[in-house]
């Protein structure tokens, strides 16, 4: 056989088995995983979260539609260009594994193993709260009580404090009739369903609605009023005995020694109504039912017994150290001037009264206050707002020559870079008077222990959804203040880029908000 031909077996034979190794690595290359059709990673768990809560990301591995059990899956998240492994989870017998993530920012995810690789997941992270910088305390019209009490301490009268908070109003007098005033002292919502009437000292009596008397007795004796649909009913106890028994009433009166109502020259004492904040030294109360609970109204004179009684300022201002006396005198006025109004008013139905004795109208705490610490200085300082020889009040007037509104606040803040006062038509949204409209206030960032001077306030993301109405919201900023530099518009952005901004009165945004006042500066987002 010639060279020729024998080599031409050989070269078929190399090129028989070149083909059949090919073959067989294709085949082999088939069975690789990461190439094979039927292998799928389906990834579930796209939310938005705050950094604070966990979120699950799930997964099912199946092939051709089966799930596959007790497989290892990769969880991965892509940072800085890449995906970097996080852990690895294990599926059940339904193909499915789960696990939780905390990501601090907003992030990437997806599962992986030799075979299938998922789709993307993004964990959206926004802000669990924003802290918000603030500073004052109250609606910010008129007078401003810690700025009152460091223009005291520097020398202001209260007619140069009046005049400085109510720009444009006069200070002035007006008749002293001893007008009284009926303040609610209990029946609100949250009161009991019952109380418990007792004296401290000297003999009281019980009257119906007509004056008659029902009972008399000491302050051995107390007195427990319930209510029903028709009216008030009342027992007398001695040493937990009952000892008399009154049958529906309109109304009843209770009155006691050393008041004007009943022997003046009497032993005085002190009334205490069970659920009520505060003990009563003067007037007579009056008990009716014009709502669900017994109602409890203390009938005082305004010039002296109701404004003794009022607890809105610190009688320790007027003390000898403190030199705020002519702070305690302009808050007499201007209280004055709320209960003359309200009297005016006439009778609230809801609770058969002028006034309430909380911050719906004026804090009343009757005795405690005028008998507590300093009682005796804001006794004073009361007195010092009554002309008793010419029969009259200081009051204050506004430019038609009325008593004027005279509303009063805690403390100025400030928000930006404005502070102060604000327009009483940019706090309530009612309209403009000229006497009440924004000054600035120094004043009361200047005041030794001011506790208002700056706080922090909170808007979480659950309220921040609710106020703005957007699902998620990954931005909050103040656009807008007030010329006191209270927030007047806020805008918020959500996780899809819409937008939602809101104009509120100043007011509005406190009660929104839930501050202690409205004047902001910075919106800082925290996890």
């Amino acid at each position: 056989m010639s060279p020729s031909n024998s080599a031409a077996p050989a070269a078929l034979l190399a090129r028989v088995i070149a083909a059949v190794l090919a073959s067989l690595l294709a085949v082999g290359l088939s069975t690789v995983p990461a190439a094979a059709a039927g292998y799928t990673l389906s990834a579930s768990g796209t939310t938005t979260t705050t950094a604070t809560v966990s979120k699950t990301l799930s997964v099912v591995y199946r092939y051709n539609g089966r799930a596959q059990k007790r497989v290892k899956v990769n969880l991965q998240r892509y940072s800085n260009g890449a995906w970097v492994q996080v852990k690895t989870v294990t599926t059940n017998a339904s193909g499915k594994a789960s696990t939780a993530v905390k990501p601090s920012a907003t992030t990437k995810y997806r599962f992986k193993t030799t075979r299938a690789t998922s789709s993307t997941l993004t964990v959206t992270v926004v802000p669990g709260s924003w802290a918000i910088a603030g500073s004052g305390y109250g609606h910010g019209v008129g007078m401003a009580q810690w700025g009152a009490y460091q223009m005291a301490r520097e020398g202001s009268s209260a007619a140069q404090i009046l005049g400085y908070y109510y720009p444009g109003a006069t200070v002035s007098t007006a008749n002293n009739p001893r007008t009284s005033v009926d303040v609610q002292v209990l029946g609100s919502s949250g009161d009991p369903a019952t109380t418990t009437l007792s004296l401290s000292a000297g003999s009281w009596r019980l009257l119906d609605g007509a004056g008659t008397q029902l009972a008399t007795g000491t302050s051995a004796r107390k007195i427990s009023i319930a209510r029903t649909s028709s009216g008030v009913t009342a027992r007398v106890t001695e040493n937990g005995t009952v000892v008399q028994k009154f049958g529906v009433r309109p109304t009843l009166g209770l009155e006691w020694t050393g008041t004007d109502y009943w022997d003046p020259d009497g032993t005085a004492g002190t009334v205490s109504v069970s659920g009520a904040q505060g003990t009563y030294r003067h007037g007579r109360l009056r008990i009716s039912s014009p709502g669900t609970l017994p109602n409890v109204v203390n009938q005082v004179v305004i010039n002296d017994e109701y404004l003794y009684g009022l607890d809105e300022m610190a009688a320790l201002w007027g003390t000898s150290g403190y030199g705020g006396a002519a702070a305690l005198q302009a808050q007499a006025v201007v209280a004055r001037n709320y209960a003359i109004l309200a009297k005016t008013a006439g009778l609230k139905a809801a609770c058969d009264c002028h006034l309430y004795d909380d911050t719906r109208s004026q804090n009343y705490t009757g005795w405690k206050k005028e008998g507590g610490e300093a009682g005796a200085t804001w006794r004073a300082a009361v007195d010092a707002t009554r002309q008793d020889a010419a029969g009259t009040v200081t009051v204050v007037r506004n430019a038609s020559d009325g008593i004027a509104e005279t509303p009063y606040f805690a403390s100025s803040g400030r928000g930006g870079s404005s502070s102060g006062t604000t327009n009483n038509q940019d706090a309530f949204g009612t309209a403009a008077q000229s006497h009440l409209r924004h000054v600035a206030d120094p004043y009361s960032r200047q005041a030794p222990g001011n506790p208002y001077v700056s706080w922090t306030g909170v808007l979480t993301q659950a309220q921040a959804r609710s106020v703005f109405k957007l699902s998620w919201v990954r931005s909050v900023k103040v656009t807008a203040r007030y010329s006191s530099g209270q927030i007047k518009t806020m805008q918020a952005v959500s996780t899809t880029g819409g937008t939602r901004t809101l104009t509120r009165t100043a007011e509005g945004w406190r009660t929104t908000l839930g501050f202690r006042g409205s004047w902001a500066d910075t919106v800082t987002a925290r996890k």
